[in-house]
């Protein structure tokens, strides 16, 4: 199972389609996104996707959940999540509640934990346990603009940078 990872969009549109151009072209089905969409009006953009939201510290939960109960029932928003996707087990969480972050990056609980919230592509092992930023794709911060897939059957993650 091929899914699409990004974070931290702050309202950047085109930036949130060409990556979402990819992932159709790749047959992506389902997004993690780790949070700052910020605004609600993106969220018309995933109506082609299954898309789980982690809220960031830029987002307003009350506005972007009302919009995504309105514009697909394929949209999941709450403040962390927690799934099964392919028998792997996956949290996503923004980051910027770095506690809950950590104790849930050295549980040993999950074989992933996707984040956003630095801006900053990362991906690293913490024991058993894959720690994926996929990157941003708005937003201030130093760096290239990017967002991921991960092949969860073969462990195989794959950057794209935004040109």
């Amino acid at each position: 199972m091929l899914i699409g990872l990004m974070s931290d969009s702050h309202n950047n549109r085109p930036d949130v389609r060409y990556a979402l151009d990819i992932f159709t072209t790749l047959g992506v089905k389902v997004i993690l996104h780790a949070g700052d969409l910020i605004s609600p009006e993106l969220l018309e953009e995933f109506k082609a996707f299954s898309l789980y939201l982690s809220f960031g510290n830029g987002d307003d939960p009350l506005m972007i959940t009302s919009k995504a109960n309105r514009v697909s029932a394929r949209i999941t928003c709450e403040e962390a999540t927690d799934l099964s996707l392919a028998g792997k087990r996956i949290f996503m969480i923004h980051g910027d509640r770095r506690t809950e972050l950590e104790k849930r990056i050295v549980s040993g609980r999950y074989d992933y934990v996707i984040r956003g919230h630095t801006h900053r592509f990362q991906d690293e092992w913490v024991g058993s346990t894959r720690v994926i930023n996929p990157g941003a794709l708005g937003g201030k911060f130093m760096g290239e603009r990017s967002f991921a897939t991960l092949d969860l059957e073969m462990d195989d993650l794959q950057r794209y940078l935004v040109p």
